[in-house]
């Protein structure tokens, strides 16, 4: 069994950025990228069906807000949105973030797996981050970075197979949900 260590999410957190103020577009051309909104985010999940496109000619996007396999998002903004946690498995186009929404890559001490399952375990604590009023409450990135307590394995390997473990039940369910959704239609 190894040693479990507990450090502050900013401690194991090698980027914290939120996203960018995107130049929409309606119609997909060689110079747009998807761009993923808070509507995207729910149940832990990310879905693209309300993802929008934004036009790389007027709106140039940093190299570190494209979206990499394993980043972990959290809705920034919104009364009943801020605070909800999803990771992303699998990347099939290039795409980002906008400003409501906060991009979240691991450091190299942890599973970039593990990471994203530790994060979600606290989502109610991140939601209670949110600061504001009159539907202007925003997740607070330093209380984010500094109050979150990550607990992790100080051995990687052991952090890839809780990883491992959790990501096959996530597909197990998945299939159930599939299987269970054909039954009722």
């Amino acid at each position: 069994m190894s040693k479990y260590i507990t450090k502050s999410l900013g401690k194991v957190t090698s980027i914290m950025t939120k996203g960018i103020a995107p130049k929409y577009v309606e119609k997909p051309t060689s110079d747009t990228i998807v761009v993923l909104n808070q509507k995207c985010n729910k149940n832990n999940k990310i879905s693209l069906m309300q993802a929008r496109l934004n036009d790389c000619k007027k709106k140039i996007i940093p190299v570190e807000k494209i979206l990499q396999n394993y980043d972990v998002l959290i809705n920034s903004t919104g009364i009943g949105t801020a605070g909800r946690v999803a990771q992303l498995f699998t990347i099939k186009e290039p795409m980002t973030i906008d400003g409501h929404m906060i991009l979240l890559r691991p450091t190299d001490e942890l599973d970039p797996i593990y990471y994203g399952y530790a994060i979600k375990l606290h989502q109610k604590e991140i939601e209670m981050l949110a600061e504001g009023s009159t539907g202007q409450t925003e997740i607070n990135r330093q209380r984010l970075s500094d109050e979150i307590m990550i607990s992790f394995p100080e051995n990687i390997l052991e952090q890839r197979k809780i990883s491992c473990l959790l990501y096959q039940i996530d597909k197990k369910i998945a299939i159930n949900q599939t299987i269970n959704d054909n039954l009722v239609a």
